[in-house]
């Protein structure tokens, strides 16, 4: 792993998205809790005291607070999206005790997006130091067909204002990606580099939320798979 994402790792984790254990929204009762599902999808048991289980939105009864539902304080915050795809929320414990509650949501929350930013960061790095000397006109014309000639376009700015350094900079992840491909050095979709793309963009983007809807979720662990998985970033 990356010096800079190892930092971060270590520093981040589940505990900085979570909702503390005395913010929640608890109950004794279903009938106290269903009010409550207005807002929440869960719904901690009991209202006071250690928390033993949960009601959740349209379910009937009490839930235990089984290990499938918890996960650790230390958590990485790259490892939520996979998680919290799986299973929708988790109850966080440090040593023994429940300290909080985190839901896909909370994916929302900004801290969310450091490590992930920094993630992007070494995989446009890495893959650029690998396909950067193989890049030519040809090559660009090729790929790109159509579209080539404003890629052609943005280095010979470059080059006239006297700031030119090769091809860096003048391709968006989209296209080192493509690029890449066709070089043969990852073997990717179209489907994942679009995945890819739109999650480097609402990572990029400060009004950007990177959860919209729940199948966010899924597409946000696909990306940070792709990134660990094809560019060695683990």
């Amino acid at each position: 792993m990356d010096k800079a994402l190892l930092k971060f790792d270590r520093i981040l984790s589940a505990q900085d998205i979570m909702t503390p254990v005395q913010m929640l929204e608890r109950a004794d009762r279903l009938e106290d809790a269903i009010p409550l599902f207005k807002e929440y999808d869960v719904v901690p048991y009991p209202k006071t005291e250690r928390i033993e289980g949960f009601f959740r939105r349209k379910t009937d009864e009490l839930i235990d607070l089984r290990m499938e539902f918890i996960i650790s304080d230390g958590t990485s915050l790259l490892d939520m999206p996979r998680l919290l795809d799986k299973m929708p929320f988790y109850f966080i414990i440090a040593g023994n005790k429940v300290t909080g509650y985190v839901h896909y949501s909370d994916l929302n929350k900004p801290v969310m997006k450091i490590p992930l930013f920094v993630l992007f960061q070494i995989l446009e790095k890495n893959l650029w130091d690998r396909i950067k000397g193989d890049i030519t006109e040809d090559l660009v014309r090729k790929v790109y067909r159509e579209n080539a000639q404003r890629y052609l376009n943005k280095r010979e700015k470059a080059r006239r204002k006297n700031v030119d350094i090769g091809w860096t900079g003048v391709f968006s992840l989209p296209g080192i990606l493509k690029l890449a491909r066709h070089l043969q050095a990852i073997d990717m979709s179209d489907e994942h580099i679009e995945v890819l793309r739109q999650t480097r963009n609402d990572v990029a983007h400060s009004d950007h939320n990177l959860i919209s809807r729940e199948s966010d979720v899924s597409r946000v662990a696909t990306a940070v798979k792709l990134c660990q998985s094809n560019f060695e970033v683990k």
